[in-house]
């Protein structure tokens, strides 16, 4: 009883596979995140379609949900309505703007991910965990490349674009094949528990390696020149970088729109890599 999602929806005999689920991603759907927007997305097998669903982008100053409609049980003369909620929630991106995520609706659920399935049978819309999907490349055996795929196809949840060589970079080549492999199927195991942010900076270590002040690191916060990567505050390693030009250039006296004005328009220049950059207007 209760909300949609509650009984024994992630009961089974044997895990379903994603490969047989309608899957949404986020990233797909993000060039459509536009308030009051309305779509239809449609899955097809050959020039056959086998599923719709509409949606509807709801927000206020920025999307926050989509609406969702949709019927099963149609060609066994049985339909069955469904129209409900699926909460988006953001994480900031260093360059300015945001990046979406859909909330799982499964009830008691509160994972963040890029993907929803919709498996045979099921009803609504949730993440791979709570329907305890499994990927076929599981079938596959315990040869090093499919081991790589499918941890790269479980980072898919978080990073949409990771695929099997990404995993395999991860080694660096310099790890022995078994260990990979013992160390692939850890990833596998743990990774409910893993920290995909592990080894990213606090504001005082990325002050400390870039030369920042906390009184700069908050201004080109506020600017959004130098965003976090996590909810906790913390900031990419790589990040430290592009924090030591930021405090050269307040360093050498610039303020923070004439940074600004700097970073939007130096990918139109002929050489936006130049640095120091040339100051186009110094204030008396």
């Amino acid at each position: 009883m209760g909300g949609y999602g509650s009984g024994r929806w992630g009961w089974s005999s044997k895990k379903t596979q994603v490969e047989d689920c309608h899957k949404w991603s986020i990233f797909t759907l993000k060039p459509c995140l536009i308030l009051g927007f309305s779509g239809r997305t449609r899955w097809t097998r050959g020039e056959r379609e086998i599923g719709s669903i509409s949606f509807r982008v709801l927000g206020n100053e920025r999307p926050n949900a989509l609406r969702l409609i949709y019927t099963k049980g149609a060609k066994s003369g049985n339909p069955e309505e469904f129209d409900y909620q699926v909460n988006l929630t953001t994480t900031p991106l260093a360059w300015g703007g945001v990046r979406y995520w859909f909330l799982c609706p499964i009830v008691g659920c509160v994972r963040r991910v890029g993907c929803l399935y919709l498996p045979p049978g099921g009803k609504y819309f949730g993440c791979r965990h709570c329907y305890n999907l499994s990927y076929q490349s599981q079938q596959e055996g315990n040869s090093e490349r499919s081991m790589f795929r499918r941890l790269s196809l479980e980072m898919q949840d978080i990073y949409p674009r990771a695929n099997w060589k990404d995993v395999r970079d991860m080694f660096d080549g310099k790890t022995p094949r078994h260990l990979a492999l013992l160390a692939a199927e850890r990833y596998l195991a743990e990774w409910q528990d893993y920290d995909p942010y592990e080894g990213y900076l606090t504001a005082g270590e990325l002050c400390e390696q870039s030369g920042l002040t906390v009184v700069n690191l908050k201004e080109l916060k506020d600017s959004r020149l130098l965003n976090p990567d996590t909810r906790d505050g913390r900031y990419r390693p790589k990040l430290a970088g592009w924090g030591k030009k930021l405090a050269y250039l307040l360093g050498e006296g610039w303020e923070i729109e004439e940074i600004k004005g700097w970073s939007k328009e130096r990918w139109k220049s002929e050489n936006p890599r130049q640095w120091p950059p040339e100051r186009v207007s110094k204030k008396g």
